[in-house]
């Protein structure tokens, strides 16, 4: 995507404060036992909690090559998805761990919590067919604050085919906490109107605890 679509799409992008009127937003609970079993799990692991958003209901899995999600919503009526992937960092960091005690004099070992960055940017590149538009890092305190983590970024491209699908523009927004969990949200529209605004009931499904 050329610079000059970016520059019109930046109004839609939460900037380095989040929004705190995306709090007024209504969110209903929804138990773990009506989770899928596998984003239950990986809730646990990753410390996190979910609320269900209003007007949105569960939606199949896409099988693509290009970025593995584990869970869905839509609208009924609207052509407009959020999806949900979600990276624990348990096992990652019980490996980094061993290996430091093991660590010689020139072995290069990368701690986990370094790696979300590079991670969030080889994600939009997958999944927008090559393409790097800028990415706008949260406000620290706003990302505790309203997701209890340590990081958070947002994208807003054109999408790829294998991971769009019929869709056209995506909004990814991810989120990162020291030794527990990289998690991404997938925004997925046709169009770029409403998206603010249809994106707004899911923005704080997926928390830290």
């Amino acid at each position: 995507m050329k610079n000059k679509h970016l520059r019109k799409l930046k109004p839609m992008i939460p900037m380095k404060a989040i929004s705190t009127a995306l709090l007024l937003f209504a969110l209903t609970s929804l138990t773990s036992d009506e989770l899928p079993k596998s984003f239950s799990e990986l809730l646990v692991r990753a410390h996190m909690t979910f609320q269900y958003p209003e007007g949105l209901e569960e939606t199949k899995i896409v099988e693509n090559k290009q970025m593995n999600y584990e869970y869905a919503l839509k609208y009924p009526k609207k052509k407009f998805e959020v999806r949900y992937a979600i990276r624990p960092l348990d096992k990652l960091m019980h490996d980094y761990r061993k290996k430091e005690k093991k660590k010689g004099s020139g072995d290069i070992n990368i701690n986990p919590n370094e790696w979300y960055s590079s991670m969030l940017q080889a994600t939009i590149l997958n999944i927008s067919g090559g393409q790097l538009p800028e990415i706008t890092n949260f406000n620290k305190q706003a990302v505790k604050k309203e997701f209890n983590a340590d990081w958070g970024a947002t994208c807003f491209f054109e999408v790829g085919k294998e991971f769009g699908q019929s869709y056209k523009y995506c909004m990814v927004v991810a989120i990162h906490k020291d030794n527990c969990a990289d998690a991404y949200y997938f925004y997925l529209s046709n169009s770029k109107d409403d998206f603010s605004e249809l994106m707004s009931p899911a923005f704080h499904s997926l928390k830290f605890k």
